[in-house]
């Protein structure tokens, strides 16, 4: 799949919803000097290209009542193709998975948890990760402050 072209005014756009995609259009247009209705076609390009590929709200997690996030390393017994999909799909599922990577190296899977507090996690860990057919190994790291937290992606 090639890389679509990207000129300096689709990565202005793209940085400012980044930062804020409910900006009206119209400020958006003024923003990147233009008049609102090329900033909406491009903005639909974008969307339409699958640059941009939702919107969406982002939450504090302590407000909502999610005080623990865990890193979790997983390693599987055998590292086959079943293996893979039975475990991406139940991580999927799971709501608490706020994120799954498939690795290389020693680690086969790493998965951001939130979780209201350490009890939840013990359940997930036990009644969920545990009972995943293939799961040999998993290693929990508790997060105990967020230094930098982003969902923005550098476009220079």
């Amino acid at each position: 799949m090639s890389q679509p072209e990207l000129d300096a005014t689709d990565r202005r756009i793209l940085s400012i919803l980044q930062r804020d995609a409910r900006i009206a259009n119209t400020e958006l247009a003024d923003e990147i000097g233009l008049t609102p209705a090329p900033t909406l076609r491009r903005v639909r390009r974008l969307e339409e290209e699958g640059i941009i590929n939702r919107y969406v709200a982002l939450l504090d997690p302590k407000r909502v009542g999610r005080d623990l996030m865990v890193l979790v390393r997983v390693t599987l017994d055998k590292q086959t193709k079943q293996g893979f999909e039975t475990f991406a799909e139940q991580m999927r599922g799971r709501p608490e998975v706020l994120e799954c990577y498939l690795c290389l190296g020693d680690t086969d899977y790493l998965l951001k948890v939130c979780v209201p507090d350490l009890d939840a996690y013990q359940n997930f860990l036990v009644d969920v990760l545990a009972a995943i057919p293939g799961v040999r190994n998993t290693a929990s790291t508790i997060v105990v402050k967020q230094e930098k937290y982003t969902t923005s992606l550098a476009l220079e």
